[in-house]
Parts: C-alpha cells; structure tokens; sequence
C-alpha cells in the first residue's frame, strides 16, 4: 500500500511514496479535506457531495460522486478510500496534524532545551491557516478552529521554553505576531511581558501592561487577570515570584528524639532549598535522609510560606506516582487522575513537595517532578532518594554516614564524633545510667565504626546495649559481619532480627504487609487472623519497639506504630523466603474485612466524626487488601470488603480506592452469582458517582438480578436511584427511590426519602416535597449524623421554595454537619444551593465569602461542573451589582465549557434574562467579544478571576461607609 502523507497545515497538501502529487482543485479537493476532516470515520454520500457541489448539484449526484472519488483514488491509492457503513472513509494515511500534536504532546514532559526543539520543529510545520481554501466551509471551520487553538497554545508553550532556557528576546517574536491575532490572549500578554522584562526591556514591559490594561478596560470594560495585576509590581521589584501563603505544615516523622551531628547539613539543606526549585537528598539507606528533611522542614516551611505537602513513597508502586500526589494534595475530583490536573491545580496553588524514597520511582518521578517544575514556576520539591531524580535543574545535596571517631586521638576526645554521641543519647533513652568511661569508650568507638556511621544502623546496636552491654553487642555484631562489605545495614538489621524471639519475628515480618502506620489494634487484628500465631500481641511489639525495629510516636493522645523503612523491606523480604507471605496478606484482608463490616455496624449508631474518621484511616489498608484480593483470586473477599465500604453511606472515597472496587465489580460480572452481587452493586454505585450513569445503570439492573440478600439488593436499587437521577431520569429514579422507602432499615428510609422531596421539589410538587422531608429528617435523627445532614440538606432546598429565610439557616445547618462527619459531598451540595438562595435573595454580603470558599474547595476537588453552575450564579450576583463586563465573563466561561450542565427548570429562563440584561448595557458586539475571550480562556485562569473579584466584592463591602451628608 503506498505510503500517504496529507498536509492540513496550510493549504491542502499530498505526498505518496514521499513525492509531491497534485490533487485537482475544486471538487476533488474538497472531497478529500472532507473526508480528513472526519478522520477515519465514515462519512456519508449526502455529506461530501454537500462538501463538493453546495447547492450548484450536478443531474445524478451519486454518481458525479463516485467519478470524483474514482479519479481521488488514482491520486491517493486505490485502498486508500473505502466503502464503509454510513459512508466513504480514509483507511490510511498520516496528516501533519497529527505529526504536530504528537511534537507538542512530547515537548510537555521534557526539559526546557529539548522541549524547545521539539516546539520549533512542530511550529514549522505550519504554512498557513489550516485547510486553506475550505478553513471557513461549514463542514471543516470546527476542524479547523481545533488546529489553529492548538497552534496559538503551542507558541505559548514554545514562548514559554525559551524564557526558560534564557532566550528571552526570542520570545518576543513570536508572542508579538500571536497577539496581533488575539489580543485579548492574557497568558500571551503575560508571557510577553515576561520576556521584555528578562530582556532587559523593563520599561517597555511595563508600558505593554499598561497598554493592556487600557485596551481591555476601554473595549471590554474588565480588568486584567489576577497574575496581571500581580505582575507590574513584580517587575518593579524585580521579583517575579508568586505571592505565597502559608497553610500550616503536616505531621510527618517523628522528631522529639534529639538530632545530633548535623548541623552543617541543616544549614546547607535550607539553604539549597530556598536558592533551587527541586533538591534532592541522596545517600545510602538507613542514613539519616528523611529525618534530616523532617527536622529541617519547619525553617524551610517558614522562610517559603508555601503549602506544604509531604508525600511518602515508599509503598508506592511503579505507575502510581500521579495519584500518590494527587491523594496528598487532597485532589479528589475525576480530573485528579492526570499529569495536566496535577500542574493545573499547582499552577493556581504552588506548595511545597516533599517526596521521601523515590529512587524505586526513577525515571517516572523525574518525568514527573520536570513537567511540574518546568510548568509550574513556583513550586518547590525537596526530595529523598538513594539516586538522584535525573532532573536537569535538580541541586544534589549527598548525605554521608556521621563522623566516626578517630583511632589515634585520645579516649576522651573520641567521644565528641557525631557517631558517639548519638550512639550514647540512644542508650541513655533506655538506660538513663549510662555514660562514655576510659573503659567502654574504645568498645563504643569499634561499635560506632561496625556500623559504619549510619544512624539507623546506630540506633538498632543502642537498642541491644542498653540490655545486653556495650562488650556482648560488640562481640555478637562483629561475628554477624564478618565478611559483609563496609555499610551493610541489611547486615546490622538482619543481626537485630536474629535476637528476637521467633514470635516477635513472626509479628515483624506480618507487620510488613501493613500499608501505612498502625496501633496496637491493628497488630491484635493482624495477629488474630494468623493460623500460627499462639504469642501476647503487646509485649511482642513493646520488644519490636524496645529493639528500634518498629518506630513510635503519639498522635492526639494516641500511640501509633511504623516499620522504619530499611526494616520493612527486610521484613518483607523474609516473609516471602518462609513462604509465609500468602498467609499474611490473607490475614491483613481478613482483619480489614472486620474492620470495615464494624465500622459499617456503627454507621448510624456511633458519632459520625468518629466512624468517618476510622473509615479514612482504613482507606490505605482497603486498598493493600482489595489490590491482594484481586491477584489471588479471592473475588468474594474482595467484593465483601467493596460492599461494606459503599454501604458507609455519603463518605467519600479516594480515586484509588473507587477505581479498585469499580474493578472488582468488572471482575464479579464476568463471573456473576449470588456470592457477588454486593461487589457489583458497590461498583454500580462508584460508577455513578464518577459520571458514567448508563454504565451504572446497567451494573445495577444486573447486580438485583443475582441479589440473594435484602443488603445487596437495596445497594443495588440504590445504585440504580442514584444513577437515573444523574441521568436526568427523574421519573425511574423516584421509582427506585419509594421503593427504598419501604425498607425496614431507617437509613434507607431516610436516605430515600431525602431524594424523593428533592425529585419532588424539582418538580415543583412542594406538598409532596414537604411530606418526604418531615419522613426523611424523623428516619435520619436517630440514624447516620451524614444521612441526617443530607436530610437537612434536602428540608433546606424545599423550604427555600417558600421561605428562603428559613431554607438558608437549613442549608447552612446541613453543611456544618457535613464538614463535622466529612461528608464531603453532603457539605458541597449544600453550599452551592445556600450560595444560590443568598444570591438570589440580594444577600451579597453574606454570598461573597461563602461563594470565595466555595469556589477554593471545588478546586481541590476537581468539582468543574459546580464550578460552573457556581459561575452562573456568580454572573447573576455581578449583574445585580452592576460588574457588567465581569458577570458577561464568567456567563461565557460556564456557556463555553464542555463540562458544564446545561440550565434546567427555572434556570432557563433565568439565564437567558441575565444574558439579555448585559447585552442591554454592553452592546451584543462587546458582549460577544467578552463571552468568546471566557471560552477560550484556560479554566484554571477563570476560576482564579472568579476568586479575585470575589475577594474585591469582600474588600469592598468592608470598607466602611461615608456619612450621609459629610463634606
């Protein structure tokens, strides 16, 4: 088949077999850009003789058709256009399209230098507007519109490549011919700015800020966007970094033990971070790397003033990158699950990263960290890893063993060596007594070297002494190295473990199939649910603790427990070679198992703060256990634990662990039976709740067909109630609905009848929409603290059709409840229907701050269709405060995004009145203007003026008014 290339870049091109053939022009080339237009897909006869004869049609359409596409075919190659049903398609070649999105799509996750190159390369494919003669024929100018917005982002992107590799007046080129396009492209005029300024033009950069600004004010009455106006006092400062907040920092390890021997690296840890956007701490295991991060976090948090988020690696698998980040930054919305949603929410948010035990990562981490740094200016990374991440901005601080003492320098001086001191703080922790004398110090300082200066290592020989003396310890330690090469922790640590007990190894080595920390609880479960466990639980773990094999620390009151890293692996590595690895797994599945059926028992019994918060740190274990469960094959284990969860009513999962029990649920329809209709039901319900409502539909009809159990069967009428409803379908899911109503569980009473005065009120039957709430709230107050806050929730939106006074304080009840028990969902409904009853209720006051939150947590949760629907209300608010220009903006932006829910009911008519009030007062020319910038404007851009010019309607209504009749 011959080799065919058609260029759309520009006016139409074909080469085949890589020479230049011509394609007649009129009918033949229409036909032709038709059909690329459609890529591959069929196109119907109707559809390209449209394209090739307008309305001037020959005698015998089809015909005079299938001449063209013969004589098409001597051009292109007979196979190259084929018959398909529904039409005539292409059946092979490439465009320079597609060439160009793939340079593009390349350039996004590379450094700088090689980014630019492949930019250059994609941005010459382009020889002028894309299609040429047919850009502006109906059937292409979607196509064609696509292509020139990918072009126009790539010379941004391209822009922006060479800023970074100091290349500045380069930029201004290419940003100059972009905005004599598009003036109004505010990322473009940042950009240009930029350049100028790093060119040495600092008075012509701020003379283009002004000259924006005045354009903008005088033809579309807005003001710049935020990082706009940010930007001229940045320059004259000469600092253009962001302004940075700070919002607390996060509990991590332990540090209340004394931190000896680093000082110097304390000084050059701070100062590396505060001077390079990504250091690395590098060095062996088990010396010291995270603690050093630990304990200069707080100096470095404080001189940033950024969020901090610290993510721990070690458990991480290979892929999982993405969404350890995502997790960690509470990213919880559908769109967490990409590289792009990452940098676009750290983009408006820059924080601190700290990423600890990367080098199993490498190179995915460093793809990753390099995308984000590079795309994301302000974003700092501090990391810990055995190897360096392999980003080329990257600063390498290594970290080597503590200073051991010298053999020739006197006994006394011996003992100020880093090695020794810690060694003997360590000891002095078990054994108060003990001191560095002329008799033990030589000993000490051997130990010190057998453990080659590492701290954990160190740590694990001071355990031992503190029991057995500094000579037995010496003696035993030396024997088990000999012959191990110099910083063979694994030595030390498999020397540690041989002098336990064999049910405290037993107990350590199960330990290792724990995810994430763990209290005395845990063990007891774990221990409990293994076939040769016969040991007390607590002392075995008092001695894994007493051992420094098993770190500790006390949170809000509580004591919880963690494998130290080097240990762990060690541990887990032994599990395997005693061929006892299956066994603990299946015991951690078992207790999860428990763990979450009680926690779903106590639901609507014990305080919701409590159970959500059990719930939340279980997740980590769900998901080790659900992802075992799968590869053993132990499907109804893993639908048991699925269901329980689901049936946690209104607590959210995260993205990790909805995914997993989606995927038991695809695992249990390929082999259907009573024994797994929970896991199918559960999964019915998360695909709901993640958007696909005829999917879950689907798994909901099949997962009551094979229902053996009244539990199972309400999820899955459930899972069907709520999917119709996402549907729209508010008809079936009423259905569904009343007949939860009539379950003897009070949960579900309340839970359905909730939704039923919702579907009620939505249908404007108040009396109906009362009786259910009064059912709903009665079910709910003795039930679930969640359900009964969505009961609230549900009250409040009815009242609120009669009396909105009334409805506001029932809408704010509900989600103060629901942020009490993190309903998080619960919290977010509500918010947005006060939002809109304040709005519409000219309670501006009280409006603005609770819409600027509002709009703050919809970010972090990836929420972008209540973005949306919280934007029209926002144009509504700014249209009654006479902001034309701003409420014409965020109206366009939620009209142009793909993602947002069309108006319904009353929202209709609503919005096509806010449309026709601001075309009153703006003219439809500057009103088209200002709604075509909105849609073409990045989200993440919208959402950050939205925030701003609520934050300005909070600063104005704060200042405090003049007298009536002052001079």
């Amino acid at each position: 088949m011959p080799d065919l290339r058609v260029g759309v870049l520009g006016a139409l091109e074909v080469h085949v077999d890589g020479h230049r053939r011509e394609v007649a022009p009129g009918r033949q080339r229409a036909v032709l850009a038709c059909l690329l237009v459609h890529a591959g897909h069929p196109v119907s006869p109707e559809a390209l003789i449209e394209a090739a004869w307008r309305d001037d049609l020959p005698q015998d359409p089809p015909k005079a058709l299938r001449t063209v596409l013969s004589r098409l075919r001597t051009v292109v190659g007979h196979d190259a256009i084929a018959w398909a049903p529904g039409g005539y398609r292409l059946t092979t070649g490439a465009t320079d399209a597609e060439e160009f999105a793939e340079l593009v799509e390349r350039a996004r996750s590379v450094e700088p230098t090689r980014a630019r190159d492949l930019l250059d390369r994609a941005l010459a494919l382009w020889r002028g507007p894309a299609l040429g003669e047919y850009a502006d024929a109906s059937w292409a100018t979607a196509f064609a519109q696509q292509l020139e917005q990918s072009r126009m982002d790539a010379v941004e992107a391209h822009a922006s490549v060479l800023i970074q590799c100091n290349e500045p007046a380069a930029a201004v080129a290419g940003l100059r011919g972009l905005l004599a396009e598009q003036p109004f492209r505010e990322h473009a005029v940042e950009l240009l700015v930029t350049a100028l300024y790093h060119a040495g033009r600092q008075a012509e950069a701020l003379e283009r800020l002004a000259q924006h600004r005045a354009v903008l004010g005088a033809e579309l009455g807005l003001e710049p966007s935020p990082s706009l106006m940010a930007l001229q006092g940045q320059i004259l400062g000469h600092e253009l970094a962001a302004p940075r907040r700070d919002t607390g920092l996060p509990h991590w390890l332990d540090t209340s033990t004394a931190f000896i021997g680093r000082e110097d690296e304390m000084a050059d840890l701070v100062s590396a971070v505060l001077a390079n956007q990504v250091t690395v701490v590098t060095g062996p295991g088990g010396v010291g790397k995270s603690r050093l991060v630990a304990q200069g976090l707080p100096a470095v948090h404080g001189r940033l003033g950024l969020p901090t988020a610290v993510i721990e690696l070690a458990t991480t698998q290979p892929g999982g990158a993405v969404n350890a980040l995502a997790a960690a930054l509470g990213l919880r919305g559908e769109n967490a699950t990409g590289t792009d949603s990452l940098v676009e929410f750290l983009s408006a948010v820059p924080h601190l990263l700290v990423l600890d035990n990367c080098e199993h990562l490498h190179p995915e981490l460093g793809r990753l960290v390099s995308t984000i740094t590079r795309r994301c200016r302000d974003v700092q990374v501090l990391a810990t890893s055995r190897r360096r991440l392999g980003v080329s901005t990257e600063l390498v601080l290594p970290l080597e063993p503590l200073r051991l003492p010298d053999p020739s320098a006197t006994i006394g001086s011996q003992g100020a060596a880093a090695a020794m001191r810690l060694f003997g703080d360590r000891v002095r922790r078990l054994r108060p007594g003990f001191a560095l004398t002329t008799d033990n110090t030589t000993e000490v300082a051997e130990l010190c070297r057998r453990c080659d200066g590492l701290p954990l290592a160190l740590e694990l020989a001071a355990s031992r002494t503190a029991t057995a003396g500094v000579t037995d310890v010496l003696e035993v330690l030396s024997a088990a190295l000999t012959g191990q090469q110099p910083g063979s922790l694994g030595a030390v640590v498999a020397w540690s473990h041989r002098l336990l007990a064999p049910e405290q190894r037993e107990l350590l080595e199960a330990l290792s199939v724990v995810a994430g920390d763990f209290d005395a609880e845990t063990v007891r479960g774990l221990a409990g649910h293994l076939p040769s466990w016969h040991g007390d639980v607590i002392t075995a773990l008092a001695e894994l603790v007493e051992s420094s094999l098993v770190a500790h620390h006390h949170s809000g009151g509580d004591a919880r427990f963690r494998l130290l890293e080097m240990v762990r692996v060690f541990a887990a590595d032994r599990l395997e070679r005693s061929g006892g690895g299956h066994a603990a797994r299946e015991a951690h599945a078992a207790w999860v198992l428990d763990t979450v059926t009680a926690i779903r028992a106590d639901w609507p019994q014990v305080d919701g703060a409590a159970t959500s918060a059990r719930l939340s740190a279980l997740s980590q274990e769900v998901v080790r256990a659900l992802d075992w469960a799968l590869g053993a094959g132990r499907l109804t284990l893993a639908g048991d634990i699925s269901h329980a969860v689901v049936r946690c009513l209104h607590w959210t999962p995260g993205l990790q662990l909805r995914d997993l029990i989606i995927e038991v649920g695809e695992r249990a329809t390929a082999q259907p039976g009573p024994e797994v209709a929970g896991a199918v039901a559960a999964a019915a319900f998360s695909i709901g709740e993640r958007g696909d409502p005829s999917r879950a539909r689907e798994w909901g009809a099949a997962a009551l067909a094979m229902s053996p159990d009244p539990e199972s069967a309400a999820t899955a009428q459930l899972s069907l109630a709520v999917a119709a409803m996402y549907a729209g379908d508010l008809t079936d899911s009423a259905r569904w609905f009343e007949a939860l109503a009539m379950s003897p569980d009070p949960a579900l009473t309340g839970e359905a009848n909730a939704s039923l005065a919702l579907i009620c009120c939505y249908c404007d039957d108040l009396v109906a929409a009362q009786e259910h709430t009064e059912i709903a709230l009665a079910a709910s107050a003795s039930g679930s603290d969640a359900s009964h806050a969505f009961a609230r929730y549900a009250a409040g939106e009815v009242e609120a059709r009669t009396d909105p006074s009334r409805g506001a304080i029932l809408l704010a009840e509900a989600s103060a409840e629901a942020d009490r028990v993190d309903a998080e969902q619960v919290a977010r409904v509500s918010r947005v229907a006060l939002f809109a009853l304040l709005v519409r209720g000219s309670r501006h006051e009280e409006a603005v701050p609770l819409g600027l939150r509002v709009l703050t947590d919809l970010r972090r949760l990836g929420a972008w269709t209540q973005v949306w629907t919280m934007l029209r209300m926002l144009a509504e608010l700014l249209t009654e405060t006479a902001r034309w220009s701003d409420a014409a903006f965020f109206l366009g932006a939620a009209q142009g995004a793909a993602s947002a829910p069309p108006p319904v009911g009353q929202d209709v008519e609503r919005y096509a009145e806010v449309q026709l009030t601001l075309s009153r007062h703006l003219g439809d020319r500057v009103l088209e203007q200002i709604q075509a910038l909105a849609a073409t404007t990045p989200r993440s851009q919208v959402l950050s003026r939205a925030e701003r010019v609520l934050t300005d309607e909070m600063r104005r209504s704060a200042r405090p008014r003049s007298s009536a009749g002052k001079d």
